[in-house]
């Protein structure tokens, strides 16, 4: 089968050739890196350094990878890390954290690109973060004996299933990894199902974990401040929304500032490209609202329009939702940044990715699903009314999230030690 595939990706990386620069133009740092797609990627220079390829989708992986990156540079400094993304949001990320020697985009998984990329990285240790399953490069990874590590790996239901349909492409593509650090059970079991030896498999954590920044009472007065808001003002924030969930996010808002009439709403758009649409649907709504980046007064409605911001505003609230979950197909967006600074958590019954965190959440009843506007308005009013229950689900959020930390320590462990032999 991966011959097939290997030979259908020739023919298709002629296509892909002028498509996807067309796609790319728009995009200013996919139209600057375009050549990392079609495998010329950033030179590692030929010496004894060791080199390290670990590939994080977007942003969310790219600040997962930070800590464990952090700790294998401790354990090796000479070491050269080529880090991949593939998301704008990820290669912002990746150039802001500066953890590593070389950051560009994945090349699409064509034979000519992938091997060109694998010529001038010449890693020694390949990891994959999430889902970046590339079944083309490693393979040809396997083939030259190069070792191959999931970290934070996630399978979901409906991802097992189409991997099982694709036959041998997929159960060779798991069976070429070295060691699998999976999220949860339920990826464990996908990945015997396909074949994996169970010693090559664990549940290893997730680290978002350990990559979350507490901040001090001067930094969140401060945040305050830049946000235009008195202390004491009820506070709640939808992150990471998507199309279909502003409406309802709002319905439910109108709601409740009929009743809080000094109720804000920080509502950030998973995708800065969509500010503008929502400001749009803001506008027809008669709603005052104000975006990030020229906010000079408060307003019931904070527009977040910047990067890298999000996770710092759960600071300032009293309850969050998460986006990504209300409307299908959904997934949902990650509960550990909200959590981390002791916010219950409201989220759409859409959440397949997430599940790993947001079920040991409900046990505690730190997380609460949600199916609609009417929903999100009561239970943001009970949580708005009731401090005492407030401040004990802190206190829970905050032991939870202490306590799930130190995947990032396991999977440098394993680098280092795989590095080695």
């Amino acid at each position: 089968m991966i011959y097939f595939y290997h030979l259908l990706s020739l023919f298709i990386s002629i296509l892909l050739l002028p498509l996807f620069s067309l796609i790319a133009l728009p995009s200013k740092h996919k139209r600057k890196g375009l050549a990392h797609h079609f495998g010329w990627v950033p030179a590692t220079k030929i010496s004894e350094r060791q080199t390290l390829w670990l590939h994080a989708l977007s942003m969310g992986e790219v600040v997962a990878a930070t800590p464990v990156l952090k700790l294998v540079r401790e354990h090796n400094p000479s070491l050269t890390i080529a880090l991949s993304v593939t998301t704008e949001s990820g290669y912002t990320t990746a150039l802001k954290m500066n953890i590593a020697d070389n950051v560009f985009f994945h090349p699409l998984d064509c034979l000519p690109f992938t091997l060109l990329a694998l010529k001038r990285i010449n890693p020694n240790l390949h990891v994959v973060t999430d889902t970046g399953f590339w079944p083309g490069l490693i393979d040809l990874l396997h083939r030259k004996k190069t070792p191959i590590l999931l970290f934070n790996g996630r399978i979901s239901e409906k991802s097992a299933r189409r991997y099982l349909i694709a036959g041998s492409l997929f159960k060779d593509t798991f069976q070429n990894f070295h060691h699998l650090g999976m999220q949860n059970n339920n990826g464990v079991k996908a990945a015997l199902n396909l074949g994996v030896t169970p010693e090559r498999i664990e549940v290893m954590g997730d680290p978002k974990y350990d990559a979350q920044q507490t901040l001090t009472d001067e930094e969140k007065k401060q945040l305050r401040k830049t946000f235009k808001l008195e202390e004491g003002t009820p506070l709640w924030i939808a992150g990471s929304t998507h199309a279909g969930e502003e409406e309802i996010i709002l319905d439910a808002h109108q709601q409740l500032a009929a009743e809080h009439p000094n109720l804000v709403l920080i509502l950030a758009p998973r995708r800065i490209e969509r500010v503008e649409a929502v400001a749009t649907l803001l506008k027809k709504r008669n709603i005052s609202f104000a975006l990030r980046s020229s906010l000079k007064q408060a307003e019931t409605v904070i527009l977040l329009d910047t990067m890298g911001e999000l996770a710092k505003v759960y600071s300032l609230g009293q309850v969050a939702f998460i986006g990504k979950s209300l409307v299908k197909p959904g997934g949902g967006h990650s509960l550990i940044e909200p959590l981390s600074y002791g916010l219950p958590v409201l989220h759409g019954p859409f959440i397949e990715n997430i599940g790993h965190v947001a079920d040991k959440a409900h046990e505690l009843e730190l997380a609460i699903t949600v199916q609609n506007s009417r929903d999100i308005k009561e239970k943001v009013y009970n949580f708005l009314k009731n401090k005492n229950l407030r401040q004990e689900l802190t206190e829970k959020a905050l032991s939870f999230t202490t306590e799930q930390k130190g995947a990032s320590e396991k999977m440098a462990k394993i680098i280092t030690k795989t590095l080695t032999i």
